[in-house]
């Protein structure tokens, strides 16, 4: 599997934009991931009710920011 950060990143960004595969959401939430922090944001993308509210897009955006700063670390 390709780096897990950017797969999370990859995938919560196709999710909110309409753009993702047919599977790709479901694999996402399916699937645990070894790195623990990218596991963390894909559990709380779990728990996002779907379909999709203002809310959950909120929740899905502050937990695609929260992957994509981890690039610096």
């Amino acid at each position: 599997m390709k780096d897990e950060r950017q797969y999370t990143v990859e995938t919560i960004s196709g999710f909110l934009a309409g753009t993702g595969g047919k599977w790709d959401w479901d694999d996402f939430t399916s699937c645990a991931l070894r790195d623990a922090r990218m596991e963390s944001i894909r559990r709380r993308a779990l728990a996002v009710d779907l379909p999709l509210d203002e809310e959950g897009a909120a929740i899905l955006q502050s937990l695609l920011a929260e992957a994509d700063a981890e690039h610096g670390v």
